[in-house]
C-alpha cells in the first residue's frame, strides 16, 4: 500500500487545509487526496506535513450508502465557507479489512470539504440512522 506515496507528486492546488485537523490528529493540517486506480472506488486522504506518514482511506459515501443524508447543522461547517452545494467533497474515513465484505465506512464522522477554497473537517454528527462501522458491501 504504501508503494504509490513514495513518489507522491502534488501542487499547491492539491493542498487541502484542515484547520483544526481530524480528531485525534490535530497538528496534522495540510492533506491532498490521491486516487489510485487499483484502489478505486477508495481514495486517499494523505497528510503532507513534513514526515507524518498519515494516511485515511476515504470513500464518497454515496456510492453504498445512495439516501446518506448526515444531519450537519450550519454552524458546525460556518468555517469551511461554503457558498454554492457544487462546492461540496463528502467523504467518509474507511477501515478496509483483508475481507471485503468487512470493510467499514464511518458515517458518524463525515469529512466535508469545500473545494473551491480547499478546506476541510471533519464533522460528528449525532443521528441514530447511521453508525461508525457502516458495512460498505451489502449495505443496502
Amino acid at each position: 500500500m504504501g508503494d504509490f506515496l513514495e513518489n507522491l507528486v502534488y501542487s499547491d492546488d492539491d493542498i487541502l487545509t484542515f484547520p483544526n485537523g481530524i480528531p485525534g490528529f490535530k497538528d496534522n493540517k495540510r492533506y491532498v487526496i490521491v486516487q489510485v486506480a487499483e484502489f478505486m472506488p477508495f481514495e486517499w486522504l494523505v497528510c503532507i506535513d513534513d514526515d507524518a506518514l498519515l494516511r485515511f482511506a476515504v470513500i464518497n459515501p454515496m456510492l453504498f450508502k445512495p439516501d446518506y443524508s448526515p444531519n450537519i447543522i450550519k454552524e458546525q461547517i460556518e468555517d469551511l465557507e461554503i457558498e454554492k452545494p457544487e462546492d461540496v467533497l463528502l467523504y467518509s474515513i474507511v477501515t478496509i479489512r483483508k475481507d471485503p465484505s468487512e470493510s467499514t465506512a464511518n458515517l458518524l464522522g463525515p469529512i466535508v470539504i469545500n473545494k473551491t477554497k480547499k478546506i476541510g473537517k471533519q464533522i460528528i454528527i449525532e443521528d441514530e440512522k447511521y453508525t461508525i462501522k457502516e458495512k460498505i458491501i451489502g449495505n443496502a
